[in-house]
């Protein structure tokens, strides 16, 4: 048995692919598997996958119909074998050492979850991402106490720590015991329920902060900057299964943090509307249709917008949405 399973879903990559394998089989840190899922990639990834597959026995490939990157994740976890999980975007790449940091972490620690930093790659350069979070080792009072606040949505209404899986080192016992999987379905923000449920039921972790061995590809046409015709009903899809699975836990009260969630995913739903250009009239339909709906009304009443930790700006923004002061500032909006 590996002692790390290393989860990357595969799909138009061809680009990439070779760069990001690369960097993961030359990890110094060499007692790792590389499960590699085409999720029915219409270019030559699937081939390049099993390329990688004859030459290494470490790499192990899976072919499936194109279902997402929540079912191709799914996918690898029930073949991982390893004894932590890690997950790579298949157009990104990871720095050398990146592996042994995190075992040396989890291991001295005995940790459930290490996290770490990454860069954001574009084209005008490299950005460090990190967040408000202490650095350190947290025991699970001091998760309780000091992490849970922000475990699902801070209020600086930024994604929390384990938004981006592939920044997580997971011990496999947490997934498979607790039966945690990805919102099949979701094509986008996928990431923040399932890295949510590993956060609150590790029992302790390791933050890593200003460690950033992981680079993020920008890639405008990647799924996450890929415009959909309508989020909205997925986002509001991603806010029940949040809820379902938050809000009856008995050791925090997350029903704060569940309501951002929802404010947030307004945000993202409003924020299309005003970038589409739409025509006046149709403007106005769907950002009422997406206002007035009876749990983004539930939802958004309770929350202290002044209590927020965000701009004036976005304060403004949110009590028009928490208002519904809907024709006069969106008008204002659109200038």
């Amino acid at each position: 048995m590996s002692m790390i399973s290393v989860i990357v879903p595969v799909y138009k990559a061809e680009s990439f692919l070779s760069n990001c394998i690369n960097s993961i089989l030359n990890q110094t840190y060499r007692d790792l598997e590389v499960i590699l899922v085409d999720d029915g990639s219409p270019d030559f990834s699937g081939q390049i996958c099993e390329e990688y597959a004859e030459k290494d026995g470490r790499v192990k490939v899976i072919h499936q119909k194109n279902a997402g990157a929540a079912a191709a994740r799914n996918c690898g976890l029930k073949a991982a074998a390893g004894k932590y999980i890690a997950f790579v975007d298949s157009d990104d790449w990871i720095d050398r050492d990146m592996y042994e940091k995190m075992v040396e972490a989890a291991e001295i620690q005995n940790c459930d979850l290490v996290v770490c930093d990454c860069l954001k790659e574009s084209s005008a350069g490299s950005q460090v991402y990190t967040h408000e979070l202490l650095g350190g080792f947290y025991d699970r009072d001091a998760m309780v106490s000091r992490y849970f606040s922000q475990l699902l949505m801070p209020n600086t209404m930024e994604y929390p720590i384990t938004i981006s899986n592939c920044l997580l080192f997971i011990r496999k016992e947490i997934i498979t015991k607790n039966q945690i999987s990805f919102p099949e379905g979701m094509r986008f923000s996928e990431d923040l329920l399932f890295g949510s449920e590993v956060g609150y039921f590790s029992q302790s972790m390791t933050y890593l902060k200003g460690y950033a061995p992981y680079h993020y590809r920008q890639n405008p046409d990647s799924v996450t900057h890929t415009e959909f015709e309508d989020k909205w009903p997925l986002l509001l899809e991603l806010y029940r299964r949040i809820k379902e699975t938050f809000e009856g836990k008995t050791d925090y009260d997350f029903m704060p943090q569940i309501q951002r969630c929802m404010l947030f995913f307004v945000y993202m739903a409003m924020n299309q509307r005003l970038n589409a250009k739409l025509p006046l009239k149709q403007f106005f339909q769907e950002a009422e249709a997406v206002l007035d709906h009876p749990e983004v009304c539930e939802a958004l009443a309770p929350i202290r917008i002044e209590q927020l930790n965000i701009s004036w700006k976005l304060k403004i923004t949110s009590l028009i949405y928490q208002k519904k002061y809907l024709r006069p500032a969106l008008l204002l909006l659109r200038k």
